[in-house]
């Protein structure tokens, strides 16, 4: 079985780190030829597919991208399943969407609470800038 993938795209938030690994997320529109993801606000426009991308063993090296910069990732899919606490998903909800009345009950047991989750990421093997000023590899 084939598990490579070739993706291109703008970085949209800045890195993050977990352990000794890099993340990042980058927004790929798709190719011509293939079917459009319209753009709901804006009529006539494609919408891009987000991506997360992680990079092994990247905190703690000379490895950076930066957001808005074009890079081109070789790699491979991967899933995973994960837990994340019920309060941590409001938590990051309330921060993303702006709703400062989001107010959970104190001594509710709702931070003992817990969802199983899962993600499908590019683990990158290569990550190469696109963008003119810099046509480095970001890492080999």
């Amino acid at each position: 079985m084939i598990n490579e993938i070739t993706i291109e795209g703008i970085v949209t938030r800045e890195p993050w780190s977990y352990d000794k690994d890099v993340f990042f997320r980058v927004a790929c529109y798709r190719d011509l030829d293939l079917p459009a993801k319209p753009d709901t606000s804006t009529p006539g426009r494609d919408e891009p597919d987000y991506v997360n991308i992680r990079y092994p063993g990247g905190a703690g090296t000379m490895f950076s991208v930066q957001k808005g910069q074009r890079v081109r990732i070789n790699g491979f899919l991967q899933s995973r399943e994960f837990k994340e606490g019920l309060v941590e998903l409001l938590e990051r909800a309330k921060k993303n969407n702006g709703h400062a009345d989001l107010k959970l009950p104190e001594d509710s047991g709702l931070e003992k609470v817990n969802i199983e989750r899962n993600t499908v990421e590019v683990v990158a093997a290569r990550v190469i800038s696109l963008d003119t000023q810099s046509k480095k590899k970001a890492h080999p």
